[in-house]
Protein backbone atom coordinates (compact mmCIF):
# COMPACT_ATOMS: atom_id res chain seq x y z
CA UNK A 1 0.00 0.00 0.00
CA UNK A 2 2.75 2.23 -0.71
CA UNK A 3 0.27 4.08 -3.25
CA UNK A 4 -3.12 4.91 -3.32
CA UNK A 5 -5.35 7.03 -4.95
CA UNK A 6 -7.72 9.83 -2.87
CA UNK A 7 -10.84 11.54 -3.95
CA UNK A 8 -11.26 15.03 -2.80
CA UNK A 9 -14.10 16.95 -2.68
CA UNK A 10 -14.63 20.47 -1.35
CA UNK A 11 -17.28 23.08 -0.78
CA UNK A 12 -15.22 27.11 -0.89
CA UNK A 13 -16.33 29.84 0.26
CA UNK A 14 -19.57 29.39 2.01
CA UNK A 15 -20.52 29.07 6.00
CA UNK A 16 -24.20 28.40 5.97
CA UNK A 17 -24.64 24.61 7.27
CA UNK A 18 -26.32 23.86 4.25
CA UNK A 19 -22.68 23.36 2.88
CA UNK A 20 -22.41 20.92 4.85
CA UNK A 21 -25.66 19.10 4.38
CA UNK A 22 -24.94 19.22 1.26
CA UNK A 23 -21.40 17.55 1.60
CA UNK A 24 -22.71 14.67 3.40
CA UNK A 25 -25.23 14.41 1.28
CA UNK A 26 -22.74 13.61 -1.49
CA UNK A 27 -21.01 11.81 0.52
CA UNK A 28 -23.69 9.32 0.56
CA UNK A 29 -24.35 9.54 -2.64
CA UNK A 30 -20.98 8.38 -4.36
CA UNK A 31 -21.29 5.47 -1.85
CA UNK A 32 -24.51 4.41 -2.96
CA UNK A 33 -23.13 5.56 -6.56
CA UNK A 34 -20.59 2.50 -5.75
CA UNK A 35 -23.54 0.03 -4.89
CA UNK A 36 -23.60 0.10 -1.16
CA UNK A 37 -26.67 1.00 1.31
CA UNK A 38 -27.16 2.71 4.75
CA UNK A 39 -27.09 -1.33 5.32
CA UNK A 40 -23.28 -1.65 4.47
CA UNK A 41 -21.88 1.78 5.59
CA UNK A 42 -22.85 4.07 8.13
CA UNK A 43 -21.64 8.35 8.35
CA UNK A 44 -20.77 9.06 12.25
CA UNK A 45 -21.01 12.96 12.41
CA UNK A 46 -20.20 15.04 15.18
CA UNK A 47 -19.26 18.70 16.11
CA UNK A 48 -16.41 19.90 17.16
CA UNK A 49 -17.68 22.82 18.59
CA UNK A 50 -19.25 21.18 21.20
CA UNK A 51 -16.23 19.96 22.43
CA UNK A 52 -14.49 23.65 22.48
CA UNK A 53 -17.58 24.83 24.13
CA UNK A 54 -16.68 21.90 26.69
CA UNK A 55 -13.65 23.08 27.44
CA UNK A 56 -14.21 26.48 27.33
CA UNK A 57 -17.15 26.31 29.51
CA UNK A 58 -14.48 24.63 32.54
CA UNK A 59 -12.01 27.50 31.93
CA UNK A 60 -9.53 24.91 29.65
CA UNK A 61 -6.85 27.27 28.37
CA UNK A 62 -6.98 27.23 24.23
CA UNK A 63 -3.38 25.59 24.23
CA UNK A 64 -4.50 22.33 25.51
CA UNK A 65 -7.73 22.48 23.40
CA UNK A 66 -5.64 20.14 20.42
CA UNK A 67 -4.43 17.95 22.47
CA UNK A 68 -7.36 17.28 24.66
CA UNK A 69 -9.36 16.93 21.41
CA UNK A 70 -6.73 14.29 19.68
CA UNK A 71 -7.30 12.16 23.21
CA UNK A 72 -11.23 12.16 22.45
CA UNK A 73 -10.39 10.78 19.28
CA UNK A 74 -8.24 8.27 19.72
CA UNK A 75 -10.63 7.34 22.92
CA UNK A 76 -11.95 4.26 20.74
CA UNK A 77 -8.20 2.72 19.95
CA UNK A 78 -6.79 3.17 22.86
CA UNK A 79 -7.28 1.74 26.29
CA UNK A 80 -9.17 3.75 28.51
CA UNK A 81 -6.85 4.35 31.13
CA UNK A 82 -4.30 5.77 28.82
CA UNK A 83 -6.68 8.19 27.28
CA UNK A 84 -7.84 8.75 31.12
CA UNK A 85 -4.25 10.13 31.65
CA UNK A 86 -4.33 12.21 29.17
CA UNK A 87 -7.70 13.62 30.01
CA UNK A 88 -6.54 14.18 33.43
CA UNK A 89 -9.49 15.47 35.51
CA UNK A 90 -11.78 15.69 32.66
CA UNK A 91 -11.86 11.91 32.08
CA UNK A 92 -14.96 11.17 34.13
CA UNK A 93 -17.29 14.23 32.20
CA UNK A 94 -15.85 13.08 29.31
CA UNK A 95 -16.25 9.38 29.33
CA UNK A 96 -19.80 10.13 30.25
CA UNK A 97 -20.59 12.28 27.54
CA UNK A 98 -18.57 9.58 25.49
CA UNK A 99 -20.89 6.80 26.96
CA UNK A 100 -24.65 9.01 27.17
CA UNK A 101 -23.85 10.99 23.78
CA UNK A 102 -23.79 14.80 23.31
CA UNK A 103 -26.43 17.37 22.11
CA UNK A 104 -25.38 19.88 19.65
CA UNK A 105 -28.42 22.01 17.79
CA UNK A 106 -25.81 22.08 14.57
CA UNK A 107 -25.92 18.27 14.33
CA UNK A 108 -29.46 17.99 14.67
CA UNK A 109 -30.18 21.02 12.38
CA UNK A 110 -27.77 18.58 9.80
CA UNK A 111 -29.71 15.41 10.18
CA UNK A 112 -33.22 17.01 9.73
CA UNK A 113 -31.26 18.37 6.82
CA UNK A 114 -30.74 15.15 4.95
CA UNK A 115 -34.09 13.45 6.91
CA UNK A 116 -35.52 15.65 4.59
CA UNK A 117 -33.76 14.19 1.29
CA UNK A 118 -34.39 10.74 2.46
CA UNK A 119 -30.70 10.04 3.59
CA UNK A 120 -31.29 9.89 7.55
CA UNK A 121 -30.85 6.52 7.74
CA UNK A 122 -27.09 6.57 6.90
CA UNK A 123 -26.03 8.54 9.62
CA UNK A 124 -25.60 8.72 13.04
CA UNK A 125 -24.81 12.01 15.70
CA UNK A 126 -21.19 10.28 17.54
CA UNK A 127 -19.29 12.76 19.06
CA UNK A 128 -16.67 10.87 19.86
CA UNK A 129 -15.50 11.63 16.05
CA UNK A 130 -13.06 14.20 16.37
CA UNK A 131 -10.79 14.29 13.47
CA UNK A 132 -7.15 14.61 15.05
CA UNK A 133 -6.23 16.94 12.84
CA UNK A 134 -5.95 20.63 14.10
CA UNK A 135 -7.45 22.96 11.49
CA UNK A 136 -11.02 21.44 11.60
CA UNK A 137 -13.46 24.02 13.03
CA UNK A 138 -16.84 22.86 13.03
CA UNK A 139 -19.63 19.77 11.87
CA UNK A 140 -16.62 16.49 10.94
CA UNK A 141 -17.63 13.00 10.00
CA UNK A 142 -16.25 9.59 9.33
CA UNK A 143 -17.76 7.13 7.45
CA UNK A 144 -17.38 3.34 8.50
CA UNK A 145 -18.67 0.15 7.57
CA UNK A 146 -21.63 -1.39 9.65
CA UNK A 147 -19.89 -4.38 11.04
CA UNK A 148 -16.51 -2.56 12.17
CA UNK A 149 -14.47 -4.52 10.47
CA UNK A 150 -12.30 -1.68 8.62
CA UNK A 151 -10.80 1.74 9.07
CA UNK A 152 -12.81 5.05 7.88
CA UNK A 153 -14.02 4.83 3.95
CA UNK A 154 -14.02 8.49 3.97
CA UNK A 155 -13.38 11.20 6.63
CA UNK A 156 -13.66 15.17 6.44
CA UNK A 157 -14.98 18.05 7.82
CA UNK A 158 -15.19 21.95 8.24
CA UNK A 159 -11.87 23.99 8.09
CA UNK A 160 -13.10 27.61 8.27
CA UNK A 161 -9.46 29.24 9.28
CA UNK A 162 -7.15 26.70 7.38
CA UNK A 163 -7.02 29.08 3.66
CA UNK A 164 -6.34 32.05 5.71
CA UNK A 165 -3.74 30.43 7.45
CA UNK A 166 -1.93 28.94 4.46
CA UNK A 167 -2.58 32.34 3.05
CA UNK A 168 -0.91 34.40 6.18
CA UNK A 169 -4.42 35.88 5.92
CA UNK A 170 -4.24 37.33 2.56
CA UNK A 171 -7.26 35.32 1.58
CA UNK A 172 -9.84 34.33 4.42
CA UNK A 173 -12.70 31.83 3.36
CA UNK A 174 -14.80 29.20 5.06
CA UNK A 175 -14.72 25.99 3.58
CA UNK A 176 -15.39 22.42 4.38
CA UNK A 177 -14.59 19.14 2.31
CA UNK A 178 -14.16 15.12 2.74
CA UNK A 179 -11.72 12.64 1.39
CA UNK A 180 -11.69 8.76 0.22
CA UNK A 181 -9.36 6.58 -0.31
CA UNK A 182 -9.68 3.74 -3.08
CA UNK A 183 -7.97 0.89 -0.32
CA UNK A 184 -10.64 0.76 2.02
CA UNK A 185 -13.36 1.24 -0.23
CA UNK A 186 -11.67 -1.61 -2.08
CA UNK A 187 -11.79 -3.85 0.96
CA UNK A 188 -15.11 -3.36 1.86
CA UNK A 189 -16.32 -3.69 -1.95
CA UNK A 190 -14.01 -6.93 -1.89
CA UNK A 191 -17.05 -7.85 0.95
CA UNK A 192 -19.91 -6.66 -0.12
CA UNK A 193 -21.30 -8.92 -3.02
CA UNK A 194 -24.00 -6.49 -4.50
CA UNK A 195 -21.29 -4.01 -4.87
CA UNK A 196 -18.83 -6.22 -6.06
CA UNK A 197 -21.09 -7.16 -8.64
CA UNK A 198 -21.59 -3.67 -10.31
CA UNK A 199 -17.83 -2.83 -9.84
CA UNK A 200 -17.71 -6.20 -12.35
CA UNK A 201 -20.20 -4.72 -14.54
CA UNK A 202 -18.98 -1.17 -14.82
CA UNK A 203 -15.99 -2.98 -15.38
CA UNK A 204 -17.05 -5.14 -17.86
CA UNK A 205 -19.06 -2.10 -20.09
CA UNK A 206 -16.11 -0.11 -19.64
CA UNK A 207 -13.93 -2.09 -21.51
CA UNK A 208 -16.07 -2.76 -24.54
CA UNK A 209 -15.46 -1.12 -27.43
CA UNK A 210 -17.28 -0.10 -30.79
CA UNK A 211 -15.39 -1.27 -33.57
CA UNK A 212 -12.87 -4.61 -33.85
CA UNK A 213 -10.73 -4.51 -36.82
CA UNK A 214 -10.17 -8.05 -38.26
CA UNK A 215 -6.69 -8.10 -40.43
CA UNK A 216 -7.35 -11.66 -42.64
CA UNK A 217 -4.59 -11.04 -44.84
CA UNK A 218 -1.58 -9.06 -43.67
CA UNK A 219 -1.25 -7.37 -46.72
CA UNK A 220 -4.33 -5.34 -45.86
CA UNK A 221 -2.66 -4.51 -42.87
CA UNK A 222 -1.70 -0.32 -43.67
CA UNK A 223 -5.22 -0.27 -45.47
CA UNK A 224 -6.55 -1.60 -41.52
CA UNK A 225 -4.43 0.76 -39.77
CA UNK A 226 -5.32 3.85 -41.71
CA UNK A 227 -8.74 2.75 -41.29
CA UNK A 228 -8.01 2.25 -37.56
CA UNK A 229 -7.08 6.07 -37.18
CA UNK A 230 -9.70 7.01 -38.96
CA UNK A 231 -11.84 5.31 -36.51
CA UNK A 232 -10.36 7.02 -33.78
CA UNK A 233 -10.59 10.36 -35.35
CA UNK A 234 -14.43 10.08 -35.02
CA UNK A 235 -14.44 8.78 -31.78
CA UNK A 236 -14.90 5.33 -31.55
CA UNK A 237 -13.06 3.01 -29.46
CA UNK A 238 -11.37 0.73 -31.76
CA UNK A 239 -8.85 -2.85 -31.13
CA UNK A 240 -6.78 -4.53 -33.51
CA UNK A 241 -4.33 -7.29 -33.33
CA UNK A 242 -0.99 -5.99 -33.40
CA UNK A 243 0.51 -9.05 -34.68
CA UNK A 244 -0.68 -11.51 -37.58
CA UNK A 245 -3.44 -14.08 -35.86
CA UNK A 246 -5.94 -16.44 -37.11
CA UNK A 247 -8.94 -14.78 -37.86
CA UNK A 248 -11.18 -16.84 -36.06
CA UNK A 249 -8.93 -15.52 -32.65
CA UNK A 250 -9.44 -12.18 -33.96
CA UNK A 251 -13.40 -12.70 -33.84
CA UNK A 252 -12.92 -14.26 -30.57
CA UNK A 253 -10.73 -11.36 -28.88
CA UNK A 254 -13.66 -8.75 -30.90
CA UNK A 255 -16.35 -10.87 -28.76
CA UNK A 256 -14.80 -10.78 -25.32
CA UNK A 257 -14.20 -6.92 -25.85
CA UNK A 258 -17.61 -6.19 -26.42
CA UNK A 259 -17.19 -4.94 -29.57
CA UNK A 260 -20.27 -3.77 -31.74
CA UNK A 261 -19.35 -4.38 -34.79
CA UNK A 262 -15.97 -6.15 -36.09
CA UNK A 263 -14.30 -4.94 -39.72
CA UNK A 264 -12.53 -7.90 -41.78
CA UNK A 265 -9.70 -6.81 -44.27
CA UNK A 266 -9.22 -9.56 -46.79
CA UNK A 267 -9.71 -11.17 -49.99
CA UNK A 268 -12.72 -8.43 -50.56
CA UNK A 269 -10.51 -5.27 -50.65
CA UNK A 270 -11.36 -2.42 -51.58
CA UNK A 271 -14.45 -3.81 -50.06
CA UNK A 272 -14.44 -4.29 -46.15
CA UNK A 273 -16.81 -7.50 -44.43
CA UNK A 274 -18.57 -5.80 -41.96
CA UNK A 275 -20.21 -7.85 -39.25
CA UNK A 276 -22.71 -7.01 -36.49
CA UNK A 277 -21.56 -8.86 -33.58
CA UNK A 278 -24.82 -9.02 -31.73
CA UNK A 279 -27.35 -10.38 -34.78
CA UNK A 280 -24.40 -11.90 -36.97
CA UNK A 281 -25.51 -9.93 -39.82
CA UNK A 282 -22.83 -9.36 -42.47
CA UNK A 283 -21.86 -6.86 -45.39
CA UNK A 284 -19.89 -5.92 -47.95
CA UNK A 285 -19.08 -2.13 -47.91
CA UNK A 286 -16.18 0.18 -50.45
CA UNK A 287 -13.79 1.22 -47.38
CA UNK A 288 -13.89 4.66 -48.67
CA UNK A 289 -17.80 4.43 -47.78
CA UNK A 290 -17.08 2.57 -44.40
CA UNK A 291 -17.74 5.73 -41.90
CA UNK A 292 -20.59 6.89 -43.42
CA UNK A 293 -22.34 2.93 -43.54
CA UNK A 294 -21.41 3.39 -39.65
CA UNK A 295 -23.26 6.55 -39.13
CA UNK A 296 -26.31 5.64 -40.83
Amino acid sequence: MREHFQLNCDIIGEANLAADIELVALCIDILRAFGFTGKDFVVRISDRDFWTDFLRERNISPDRWDGLLQAIDKSGREPREKTAEKLGKLADPIFSILKTGGKSRKLDQLVDGLRERGLADCVVIDVGIVRGLAYYTGIVFEVFDRGGKFRAIAGGGRYDNLIAQLSDSAVSMPALGFAMGDVVLGELMNETAHAREKLETASAQGRKIDIYVVIAKEQRRPDALAQVQQFRDRGYRVDYPLTGEKVGKQFQTAEQLGARVAVLFGDEWPQVKLKNLATREESLVHHGELLAHLQA
